[in-house]
């Protein structure tokens, strides 16, 4: 049998069986692998599932509810019967306890969500099924030995996530000997984090990266003796747990056993088979609603292109179907930008960012069907792209702080703006495509501030329409092409905060605008005789 063609994680090995997850669901195999029967059907994400000393029970870990919660259900199969009810995010499950209780960690009901206790729930029949708090203060995760106790401190994140990570919040390990409460860090001198407890005999293993990568060690009770037993150097090993004699390990999404600490065990990759359909690459059904991009609307305000998980349709906004203008599989089509509404057919003329060559490209759909690509290696990245309303031209920002026109006709890219202090954003076209008004940026590190500037595209001419103040955003022409309105972050008017003595800026953004000629009166100036009033018959009011 080959490895399982799935990502493999969780692993827990009891006597003879090996339970784990794959797709979403908990699995259950042999100790020694083989063909894995599926045991739920969550549709959720679920995570470290756990059998009891006797292999009868399987706990595990589902979101069904929303927050994390644990399960308990029997192996031979039945209804699962939800143990916990933190309703918080830090809710783990550590593992059943030497006593066949259930071992949960859970910030609920604690004031930080970093702080998480340690609690035992009694699942035997007619056992009060309330979690009591163990003695151990804010934990991590626990290792009852005997009487031993070991437990977790300071775990943040995995490892994995947080390679070689020499920082106050690595996992730590403290050892209480006797059982009587009283805890000293073991491996104190070793940099990095040590997680995942275990123990196994009368050594304790873990996890740690204190060698360059994730590893399996294990120490005596006592913490000397330090031996390790993997010697994984490409991906770390993660969630170890044991039985007390074996362990099991996830490394690169398959499982592995290490079946003794002796210096010269080595581990073995279980080989393993998932039986049933690969629920999670079965063909669905998907909302369109929940993966809607970005969209231009057509000048007439009836239709739109939208992009929809990489591909871009022509949606008219009362009837008719919604037809494709760019799908092509394996190729993601985006920021689309109409040039010209849908002809007597219904075909629009839309441009937009298709990657069909590997890099960003502009590609223009025409009303008769043809795609015409050009520009592939020379963009960069696009962040932004908006038509012209004569559909004669593109603007398009990119991830290097440049600002590109594009001719729709051949093709041509010239370069406006080459911008050092950042990305050029909010492109926005005059009514009569003359001028292209964009917010740019004025100054790297820190609060990054903004100015509006506008570019004569026919002469390649900029203006600073404002300075290089305040944050402005936004720009667009009013339909006259007199003015031009921008949200600009310049009003400084503290207040006092309602829960804390201090003061704030909550309304700092609002909107402004300029006039584009000097002979342009401003909208919003008083008139002489007031706004709206009629000059009366026979004179001025006053008889004049």
């Amino acid at each position: 049998m080959t490895a399982a063609r799935a990502y493999l994680r969780f692993p827990h090995i009891q006597g003879d069986q090996l339970t784990f997850v794959a797709e979403n669901d908990v699995w259950l195999a042999g100790a020694d692998g083989g063909q894995a029967r599926r045991l739920t059907a969550e549709a959720v994400p679920v995570a470290r599932p756990r059998l009891s000393p006797d292999g009868t029970l399987l706990a595990w870990m589902s979101r069904r509810h929303g927050e994390p919660e644990v399960y308990l259900v029997p192996v031979a199969g039945g209804t699962p019967r939800q143990l916990t009810f933190f309703g918080h995010r830090n809710t783990t499950l550590l593992g059943f306890g030497p006593d066949g209780r259930v071992l949960v960690a859970s910030a609920g009901s604690q004031p930080f969500s970093t702080s998480s206790w340690a609690y035992a729930i009694d699942v035997t029949d007619g056992a009060d099924p309330v979690p009591r708090r163990l003695p151990y203060g804010p934990v991590n995760s626990v290792a009852i030995g005997d009487p031993a106790v070991v437990v977790g401190t300071g775990y943040l994140r995995d490892p994995a996530h947080w390679k070689r990570y020499r920082g106050g919040t690595a996992g730590r390990l403290w050892l209480d000997a006797g059982g009587a409460g009283e805890f000293v860090e073991l491996l104190a001198e070793l940099a990095g984090p040590k997680t995942a407890p275990t123990w196994t005999g009368d050594r304790l293993a873990f996890l740690a990266d204190f060698q360059g990568h994730g590893n399996v060690y294990s120490v005596a009770a006592d913490g000397s003796q330090l031996r390790r037993h993997t010697d994984h150097d490409a991906f770390y090993a993660r969630q170890l747990s044991g039985d007390g004699s074996r362990l099991v390990y996830q490394h690169a999404g398959q499982l592995w056993r290490l079946d003794s600490l002796e210096p010269d065990s080595a581990p073995r990759r279980l080989d393993l088979g998932l039986s049933g359909s690969r629920s999670l690459r079965a063909v669905a059904p998907v909302k369109v609603a929940e993966h809607l991009g970005d969209l231009a609307v057509d000048r007439t305000g009836r239709a739109s292109a939208i992009e929809i998980r990489g591909n871009i349709v022509w949606l008219t906004h009362r009837n008719g179907p919604a037809r494709p203008v760019a799908s092509t599989p394996g190729v993601r089509h985006r920021l689309p930008a109409v040039l010209a509404g849908a002809d007597d057919d219904g075909q629009p003329t839309v441009g937009y960012v298709s990657d069909t060559e590997g890099e960003d490209a502009i590609e223009i759909a025409g009303a008769d069907g043809g795609v015409r690509r050009f520009g592939a290696g020379k963009l960069g990245r696009v962040l932004e792209l908006v038509a012209s309303p004569d559909g004669a031209t593109l603007a398009a920002a990119t991830h290097d702080g440049r600002l590109l026109r594009i001719a729709t006709a051949d093709g041509a890219i010239t370069e406006l703006e080459a911008n050092p202090n950042g990305d050029p954003s909010h492109l926005a076209f005059s009514p009569d495509s003359r001028w292209l008004a964009y917010s740019a940026a004025e100054s790297t590190g820190g609060e990054l501030l903004r100015s509006i500037r506008m570019v004569e595209l026919a002469t390649g001419q900029i203006t600073a329409v404002t300075s290089h103040r305040f944050r402005d955003t936004d720009p667009v022409f009013s339909l006259d092409g007199k003015y031009l309105a921008f949200l600009s972050a310049r009003t400084f008017d503290p207040v006092y905060d309602s829960h804390t003595f201090d003061l704030a800026f909550p309304l700092a953004i609002r909107p402004y605008l300029v006039t584009l000629a000097a002979a342009t009166p401003s909208p919003v100036d008083p008139e002489l005789r007031g706004q709206g009033e009629e000059e009366p018959a026979g004179g001025s009011p006053t008889g004049g």
